[in-house]
C-alpha cells in the first residue's frame, strides 16, 4: 500500500486518535468455526462486552439490511464502555443498492409504487424506488444513530456504494447532499466501481474533500479490474478498510456468482502485507484527527486475528487481556446474572 495522498491540511499537528475495529462482532463464520468468543452459546449482550474488552470500535453491518431502532442503538450505548465508537453502515437504498422486500419497514412499504408495496420476498430495484422514500431513510437512519451521537459514540456512517455506481454528475450531486441529510455526522464514502479513479481520481478526491467527506481507503485484492488500494485523507477522519487480498473469491462475484461471505474475505493477512497497511495508516499520524482501520477479512477468526496484530503494531505499549482472566470474569457476569433473574410463577 503506497503513502496517503494527503488532500486535508489540519491548521496544526493534531494527535491523532487510532482506531482499530472488525467489519462486525456477531460474522456467522467467526461465531461458529472460530476461538475469539469463549462460549458458542453466547448472548448478544455478553459477545459485545468480550469483543470490547479487545477493540474500542466496531462496525454495524445489519444496518445496511435495515435501519436499527434508536432503542436498540441506545442498547449498544449502555453495553459498552464510554469512549467506544460504533461505525454504522448505511441503509443499503441510501447507497444504490437493491432493497430486500422482506426486510421493509412498515413506512418505507407505504411509500413505495403500488405494484411493489405488497412484495414479500426477493429484491425490489433500487432505481424503481421514490425519492420520499430515500428521504424517510435518511430520517430514519438519522434517528437511529441519534443515540449513538448523544454518547459520544458515533465514529462515522459508512456509504459503500453499490459495484455499479459509476463516477457521474448524477451520483456526484447526490453524495454532495449527504452532509445536509444527516448533519453533525462523519460520512465515509467507499467506492466499488473503478470509474472514479485513473484520470479521474484527482476530481474524486478533491470532490470528496471540497464537501468534507472522508474517503475509504481500501485494501482488496491485488487484480487489474478490482478497485485500486489508494490510500488518501480528505477529511479529518481516515478510514482504511481491509477486505481480503482473496482474489478468486472476488473473480468468483465479478464472474456473477454468488459467494458467500466467508468464501469472497476468506483472507488472513500474512505480517508482512499488515506492516505495509500499520505503516500507510502510520503516516496520517498527526494529520487526521482520528484514523480508522477496520477488518473486513470475516471468515472464521482471521478478522479478529489480524485486529490483534495490527494493534500491537501501532500501539506499541498495547497487550490483548489475559484471555483466562477474562472467561472467569465471564462466568461471574453469568453467575451474576442468574442471580438476578426473577423467578418464575409460583416459585418459593
Amino acid at each position: 500500500m503506497r503513502a496517503p495522498i494527503t488532500l486535508y491540511q489540519p491548521p496544526k499537528r493534531l494527535r491523532t486518535d487510532y482506531r482499530i475495529s472488525l467489519s462486525a462482532w456477531t460474522d456467522k463464520s467467526m461465531i461458529e468455526q472460530g476461538e475469539f468468543y469463549p462460549r458458542r452459546t453466547m448472548t448478544a449482550e455478553e459477545r459485545l462486552w468480550w469483543y470490547s474488552r479487545y477493540f474500542d470500535a466496531v462496525e454495524v453491518n445489519s444496518s445496511f439490511y435495515a435501519i436499527p431502532s434508536p432503542e436498540t442503538a441506545g442498547t449498544w450505548v449502555e453495553r459498552t464502555p464510554p469512549a467506544f465508537l460504533f461505525n454504522v453502515k448505511a441503509y443499503g437504498l441510501l447507497t444504490g443498492h437493491h432493497v430486500d422486500a422482506g426486510r421493509l419497514a412498515d413506512p418505507l412499504r407505504r411509500l413505495l409504487p403500488a405494484a411493489m408495496r405488497n412484495k414479500k420476498a426477493g429484491r425490489i430495484p433500487n432505481a424503481s424506488i421514490p425519492e420520499e422514500a430515500r428521504a424517510w431513510a435518511f430520517e430514519a437512519m438519522q434517528e437511529a444513530v441519534e443515540p449513538l451521537r448523544q454518547a459520544d459514540k458515533l465514529g462515522y456512517v459508512l456509504f459503500q456504494l453499490a459495484p455499479w455506481m459509476k463516477f457521474g454528475d448524477d451520483v456526484l450531486q447526490y453524495l454532495g447532499r449527504i452532509p445536509e441529510a444527516l448533519p453533525d455526522t462523519v460520512i465515509a464514502i467507499e467506492f466499488r466501481n473503478r470509474s472514479w479513479f485513473g484520470p479521474r481520481t484527482d476530481e474524486t478526491l478533491k470532490f470528496l474533500a471540497q464537501h468534507d467527506l472522508a474517503y475509504v481507503s481500501i485494501d482488496g485484492p491485488r487484480a487489474r479490474a478490482a478497485v485500486p488500494s489508494l490510500p488518501a485523507l480528505t477529511a479529518p477522519t481516515a478510514v482504511f478498510r481491509l477486505h481480503g487480498r482473496n482474489f478468486q473469491g472476488w473473480l468468483s462475484q465479478v464472474q456473477g456468482k454468488s459467494p458467500t461471505v466467508a468464501q469472497k474475505y476468506d483472507y488472513l493477512y500474512s505480517t508482512k502485507e499488515l506492516e505495509e497497511i500499520a505503516r500507510a495508516a502510520g503516516a496520517l499520524n498527526g494529520r487526521a484527527e482520528r484514523v480508522h482501520v477496520a477488518m473486513n477479512n470475516n471468515n472464521r477468526d482471521y478478522p479478529a486475528t489480524n485486529g490483534i496484530q495490527l494493534k500491537e503494531m501501532l500501539f506499541e505499549e498495547w497487550q490483548p487481556p489475559n484471555r483466562e482472566a477474562l472467561v472467569e470474569e465471564l462466568e461471574e457476569r453469568r453467575a451474576a446474572a442468574r442471580r438476578h433473574k426473577p423467578r418464575g410463577k409460583g416459585a418459593a
